[in-house]
Order: structure tokens, then C-alpha cells, then sequence
């Protein structure tokens, strides 16, 4: 990478010198516009990512063509390091830009490199996945263990705590998405809640009216 950053990306505030120099001479300056598509489930995975700014999201796609969000990324996240350590190496979702990003790219040979001679850079790595399969966990027993106007509470409460971002207004197609369902049963469970006047809907937007009554739907104790 010619004339990297002094540090471009958090992470290597946590590596040895040695390992920044090395991890920087490997990274690729690249953009992304919002919407566009970097990852494309099972083709060979090629490179791995860091974000400098922006936002992406992780996604399958089922044979009737409906979407279900794995995760959503930051920076300065990793993305596709999965892939590059699977078996055969195939991309393990289809990874689409939420906004306009700023990316450095790595080639599956520099990370084989980075991995084997800078073990600090492998720890790291390690921890940020732990994290990430936590996270993809709890989405699972959600998904598995609550029906789906219990999904749908949590995810209203965690727009409003800036877990979601509320910078644009979230359709149903994209909520169902987020909590594994479809239209129209988001739809339904949305009005059913506007009936019970726990919300209140102007196009887009959704307001809460009754926190608490959300909370107890979906079994999040107050605190």
C-alpha cells in the first residue's frame, strides 16, 4: 500500500511495530458505493477486508429469494476471514455495502503470510471471530427460541438504543430481513401493535409510545 496512514485502522494500535508494517505493506486502498455488492456467496474467496468507514451487512438468500441478515460490519472490522480459512475457500455469504465505504482489501496470500509469521496479528484476529460468533449465537436462539412479535420488539427497542442505524427509514422487506420473517408478517405484527397502542407509524418512521409494554413483549427485563 503506497503511503499507508500512519494507522489506518484501530486494530493495528494493538499489534507489535513489526506486525504494522507488515499488515499495512499488504493492504489495498478500495472503495465501495452504498448498495453496491463485494462478496458474492460461493465464489472463490479471493481477499479479505478491513473498513475504514461505512457500513456492510453479511446475507443469504434462500431458492425463493428472501433475505436473511447475518451480521452487520463496522469499522474497523475484518470481513470474509472465515472464507479465507475454510476448506475449500468460497466466500460464506454475500456481503452488500450500506452505505459508501472505504475499504482496505488483502489477497488470501498475504493473509496466509500475515497469519503464519506474525502471531499477534492471528490473536487478534481470533478475538474479533469469538466475538462475531457470539453474536451470530444469539441471533440463532433468537430465530429458534422466540416467536415473531418477540423479534420484532427487540429489534424496534434496539433501533431507538442506535444498535440499527435510524438514518434512513427501515421498510418491512428490510425488517423481515433483520429478524428472519417476511413482509407480511411483519405487517401484521405492526399493525397489531399500533392496536394495541405500543406504536405509532407516518410512512416510514415508527415511534414508540409504550416502551414498556415492548419490553415485556420482548422479554427484556427493565432496568
Amino acid at each position: 500500500m503506497k503511503n499507508p496512514d500512519s494507522n489506518p485502522l484501530s486494530l493495528l494500535q494493538h499489534l507489535t511495530p513489526d506486525t504494522q508494517r507488515a499488515v499495512q505493506e499488504c493492504l489495498i486502498a478500495r472503495h465501495i458505493r452504498s448498495g453496491q455488492t463485494l462478496l458474492i456467496e460461493n465464489e472463490p474467496a479471493e481477499f479479505g477486508y478491513f473498513i475504514r468507514s461505512g457500513q456492510l451487512r453479511a446475507i443469504r438468500l434462500n431458492p425463493d429469494g428472501r433475505i436473511q441478515v447475518l451480521a452487520r460490519f463496522t469499522q474497523p472490522e475484518p470481513i470474509n476471514i472465515i472464507s479465507l480459512l475454510s476448506t475449500p475457500r468460497r466466500n460464506r455469504a454475500t456481503i452488500e455495502a450500506l452505505s459508501n465505504a472505504e475499504l482496505f482489501a488483502f489477497s488470501a496470500a498475504h493473509f496466509d503470510e500475515l497469519i503464519t509469521r506474525h502471531p499477534d496479528f492471528s490473536t487478534h484476529l481470533l478475538r474479533q471471530l469469538a466475538g462475531r460468533i457470539g453474536d451470530l449465537t444469539d441471533k440463532i436462539a433468537s430465530l429458534s427460541l422466540f416467536p415473531v412479535r418477540t423479534r420484532l420488539a427487540r429489534f424496534l427497542l434496539q433501533l431507538t438504543e442506535g444498535i440499527y442505524s435510524q438514518n434512513k427509514g427501515w421498510t418491512q422487506d428490510e425488517i423481515a430481513a433483520e429478524i428472519g420473517t417476511t413482509r407480511d408478517i411483519v405487517g401484521r405484527a405492526l399493525r397489531e401493535f399500533e392496536q394495541e397502542g405500543l406504536i405509532t407509524r407516518n410512512r416510514a418512521e415508527i415511534l414508540l409510545l409504550d416502551k414498556a409494554g415492548l419490553y415485556q413483549i420482548a422479554e427484556i427485563p427493565l432496568t
